[in-house]
Parts: structure tokens; sequence; C-alpha cells
């Protein structure tokens, strides 16, 4: 059993998560399902409903403190183990597997850092909108921008074996 549209309304309803992070979600697992499938066409084993899922509702609780660990708890609970791991790790996941061994995780937090608020942005417009947050201490910069250089490696990679650029393919 996989998340659906459905259990995300209802998760969503239950834990009251605001309108801009359910937009963020939908775009999120729009990308991450597209991703998902054009990687499984070409030999890759991912499994696409478990990706979607996950990216359903991967910040159902984000106004909460650890709201990845958080929500994968909830996730859990709810009979959704899978998806609660994918959920549980999205937010400090890291290094990404090798092009040649991606999972489900790194097709979820491809996803997640390719869109800004509800669009897909890329991997630059969304960590320079990171990087512009408040309260952003030189360690947490320095972190961004390793997450940048190693998810655009791994965008280019992809590209390669897609061979297609990723804004072709989300557009």
């Amino acid at each position: 059993m996989y998340i659906t549209e459905r259990e995300q309304h209802l998760l969503f309803d239950e834990y009251n998560t605001p309108l801009h992070v359910q937009r963020h979600c939908n775009e999120v697992a729009r990308v991450a399902r597209i991703l998902a499938a054009a990687l499984d066409r070409h030999g890759y084993h991912i499994d696409v409903k478990l990706v979607y899922g996950a990216a359903l509702v991967h910040d159902v609780v984000r106004p909460w403190d650890q709201h990845a660990i958080e929500g994968g708890k909830i996730l859990a609970g709810f009979g959704f183990p899978k998806e609660a791991e994918l959920v549980r790790r999205h937010m400090t996941y890291g290094p990404f597997h090798r092009v040649e061994d991606l999972e489900e995780i790194d097709v979820l937090c491809l996803a997640d850092r390719t869109v800004k608020e509800n669009h897909y942005v890329g991997i630059d417009i969304r960590m320079d909108y990171l990087l512009k947050k408040p309260n952003m201490t030189e360690q947490k910069k320095e972190r961004i921008n390793q997450a940048r250089e190693s998810t655009r490696l791994l965008i280019h990679q992809i590209e390669g074996v897609l061979d297609c650029t990723f804004e072709q393919l989300f557009s």
C-alpha cells in the first residue's frame, strides 16, 4: 500500500499543513515522479509509487521542530514504514549514491532540492534562496554550498543517463 492523494489530504487536514507547504509537497511529488519514472525507463529499479507517496507528504508537519523526524514518526504510525523512512531522512540525507546506484531517497532529495515553494527552479535558484534566509550562519552556508556542488554533479550525471536536461524533463 502506498500513500496517495487521498491519504495526503487526510494527513494535511489532520496536521493543519499550511497551504503553501501543501503546494510545495505537490510540486516536489510531481518532480519526483517524473524523475523516478524516467530513471526506471532507463533500467533503474526505482519504486515510483513509493517516491511519489513520500514526496506528497514529506513536509506534512514542516512548521514543527525536526519536521522530518516527526513526519516520519507520523507516517510509521499510519502504517507507511517505507515512506516514513524516506521522509525521516530527507533533510539530512547525503552524500548521494553514485549515479549507477540511485535509490528512492536520492530521487526524493533531488526533487526537494530543486523546488522552491511550488515551482521547479533547479539547484542554483533553490540554494540561493536558502542562503538568503534569516539566521544563516557561516557553517550553514558552507553545508548548503557543499550540497549545491554535490547535487549539481549528480544532476549532470543523471542528465547524461537520460539524454536530456532537468529543465527539459520538468518543464
